[in-house]
């Protein structure tokens, strides 16, 4: 509860309920009335002192500015009217272009937080365990980075690439499909266009998404390094000690390219014949530029990473994929798009996850180069890349798959990126499994429910969080979240709830209905 301070000085300081401790004179440790409670006999309750202390966090000095004077015995503390005093504490109206207004304050049924769309650039970060209500409010989250108010009568749409790992997001591409994208819709109407991408093999088993844009790679877009430290971490799953294969590749492609006139090395991982041709010059290259005892191993790397190929057919979508067009980011950016890349069961049926970051180093090297370029060129583009589960792509060295090379070009964008507009969003059950530079430069963070694990590491990669915060933290509520940051229009941490009816697209995810599914089982309807 929010409550305002007035002081005999005439200044208000908001200030937030952080405990309540309830007191009875006759409650009291080895007070005079323990030996009666003992034995049972009646206590007057009439005459006790009873009374409540409430220890208040004082946030800022009302019009939004610090507290210079704490107050003093004496002073008020009255309740506070939100709709009075919205512009006095959050210092705008809610009219106001440029701000997202989401959930509402925890305690207050309507009292949504502004949160400032210039801050996105500056990276996100949404924790929380699973049963939290984590990826319900992020969808809130996108839904409402649908909708920017950017004048009176205008909204825009923030570009968005999503990394779908569970099916999440799936029904914004089945609710825009619905609406076809220019027939009028009632919730949501400045998004450009919404695109989920499956993998090949799944677009051409499964029936229902057959002409679905398809995910594909075009490894000429990998610099030879990139392309030989893929290689290599496919085959081994790390490059501890792989320092001579991808040294060798590196001599291999560069000379195919200088000598031979290929322009192209993607050929060589998709067509037999190509491929026949890149083992021989790899047989037969000199033994000196690389040992006879690494060939070996490089020639076992190249039959692994064609495996791709034969079980994804990834690289042979090079032409058909939305993905490998030169003007794809252009036409997200420019066009308020947004991507789905669907790496969940549905979308990505028994797929490996070296595969799944075999992709995500394409598409964070696809985003970072384009996004370079257009900071040389002096045009300014913006977009958000969430990524569920990050865990997988950005791991720290505590986490089970601690190797990614995805996680080379996502480091990148994280301490670079913000200079571009390019924006990274790390959602996650996990956090202290994130690799802790990525994290560090994450200036907002949403926070539901999270392990005891985590704790002091969320503390830590915050700045901290109040005590009558930090203690939630692990007992947090499905649906209420803590915001602290930059995106934070208030200097202090907020704590929030996301109501049911804040989401327009329904959410499908952790839905159960057990007893009667076996109920019907049982009775022999299936």
């Amino acid at each position: 509860m929010l409550v305002l301070v007035a002081t005999k000085m005439g200044s208000k300081i908001l200030a937030r309920v952080a405990k309540i401790v309830p007191f009875n004179a006759y409650y009291t440790e080895d007070d005079p009335w323990s030996e009666a409670r003992r034995k049972g006999l009646p206590i007057p309750d009439n005459i006790a002192r009873k009374y409540e202390i409430c220890e208040l966090d004082l946030l800022i000095q009302l019009p939004n500015t610090e507290v210079n004077y704490p107050p003093k015995p004496g002073d008020e503390v009255l309740k506070i009217d939100l709709e009075e005093h919205y512009e006095d504490i959050f210092g705008i109206s809610r009219d106001e272009p440029g701000y997202i207004w989401f959930g509402t304050l925890f305690g207050y049924k309507k009292a949504p937080i502004p949160l400032d769309i210039e801050k996105v650039p500056m990276h996100m970060a949404v924790f929380g365990t699973t049963g939290s209500g984590k990826s319900f409010s992020t969808g809130v989250l996108i839904e409402k980075f649908m909708g920017i108010k950017a004048s009176e009568s205008r909204a825009v749409s923030f570009p968005m690439m999503i990394i779908d790992a569970n099916g999440d997001y799936l029904e914004y591409d089945k609710y825009f499909k619905k609406y076809d994208y220019g027939d009028v819709d009632p919730g949501i109407s400045p998004v450009g266009w919404v695109k989920r991408f499956v993998f090949p093999h799944i677009a051409n088993e499964n029936q229902e998404l057959v002409g679905e844009p398809v995910i594909g790679i075009d490894l000429d877009r990998l610099s030879v390094k990139e392309m030989a430290e893929t290689i290599v971490m496919y085959y081994k799953g790390s490059l501890d000690g792989a320092e001579l294969q991808v040294n060798g590749i590196v001599t291999l492609f560069e000379y195919i390219k200088e000598n031979l006139g290929y322009e192209s090395l993607h050929d060589f991982f998709v067509d037999d014949d190509s491929y026949e041709e890149l083992i021989r010059q790899l047989r037969n290259f000199d033994n000196k530029r690389i040992a006879s005892a690494t060939k070996p191993a490089i020639e076992r790397a190249f039959e692994k990473f064609r495996e791709i190929e034969y079980n994804y057919g990834i690289l042979s979508a090079k032409s058909e994929s939305e993905l490998t067009r030169d003007d794809f980011i252009d036409d997200i950016t420019e066009n308020g798009g947004i991507a789905i890349i669907d790496f969940s069961e549905e979308g990505a049926t028994g797929v490996d996850i070296r595969v799944k970051q075999l992709v995500m180093t394409y598409l964070a090297n696809l985003l970072f180069n384009k996004f370079s370029k257009y900071k040389i060129e002096n045009r300014t583009r913006y977009l958000i890349f969430l990524i569920e589960e990050a865990q997988n792509f950005i791991p720290d060295r505590s986490y089970p798959i601690s190797s990614s090379l995805a996680k080379n070009k996502l480091s990148l964008i994280a301490t670079q990126g913000r200079k571009f507009g390019l924006s990274l969003c790390i959602v996650t059950q996990r956090p202290s499994f994130i690799d802790k530079i990525v994290l560090s430069m994450c200036n907002t963070f949403f926070i539901h429910r999270i392990s005891p694990d985590d704790v002091s590491y969320v503390r830590t990669a915050t700045g901290g969080l109040p005590s009558s915060l930090e203690n939630r933290l692990t007992r947090l509520t499905q649906g209420h979240m803590i915001v602290t940051g930059q995106m934070n229009k208030l200097p202090f941490p907020m704590m929030i709830k996301i109501p049911k009816s804040d989401r327009i697209v329904p959410h499908p995810m952790g839905t159960t209905d057990v007893v009667s599914t076996l109920k019907r089982l049982r009775e022999g309807f299936e």
